[in-house]
């Protein structure tokens, strides 16, 4: 009697409380539309702590992007798969291991900025096989957007973040 007791206790604990583990569905949704950030589009990296245009290691640029898969709605947050291509260019590079700090805007139909989301790619520069010296390498990268549905995302802004030192280079 008490094994059977328990059964029903234990059934019941687990029907009622499992509520939040149900995911809802995928509602497939519009991509937002993709802009690349004039100022920022274009990086530059330095093994100095000084970085100027003779010691620059290489330059790094966006170049394009797609939505990997569909953009999708699901438990009240909104989902963005976003691909994007960086054309990598050894400039003086001693190792070909590159880090990329990169930024993603996210406005609204207003275009009231709504979030700002961070990402660091981490890639490799290919080795030429004639003479092994790094040559211009793309990669591409996985940038999994994730918003809370609260607002609807009409458009991104893709940009590297640049700190003093490299945005006075462009200048």
């Amino acid at each position: 009697m008490k094994n059977i007791l328990i059964f029903l206790l234990l059934f019941l604990c687990i029907s009622c409380g499992s509520t939040k583990l149900i995911t809802k569905p995928k509602e497939i949704i519009d991509c937002p539309i993709v802009y690349y950030s004039s100022e920022d589009r274009t990086f530059l990296e330095s093994d100095e702590q000084i970085i100027t245009l003779d010691n620059l290691s290489f330059k790094a640029e966006i170049n394009n992007y797609a939505f990997s898969k569909p953009c999708f709605k699901q438990n009240n947050l909104a989902n963005f798969p976003l691909d994007i291509l960086i054309v990598a260019e050894p400039i003086n590079l001693k190792s070909p291991n590159i880090t990329l700090p990169i930024y993603v805007a996210l406005f609204d139909v207003n275009e009231k900025l709504v979030d700002v989301q961070y990402f660091t790619l981490v890639g490799s520069m290919q080795v030429s096989n004639d003479d092994n010296k790094f040559i211009e390498t793309e990669l591409t990268k996985l940038l999994s957007i994730v918003q809370l549905d609260q607002n609807i995302i009409f458009s991104l802004v893709i940009g590297f973040m640049l700190d003093e030192k490299r945005k006075e280079i462009f200048n």
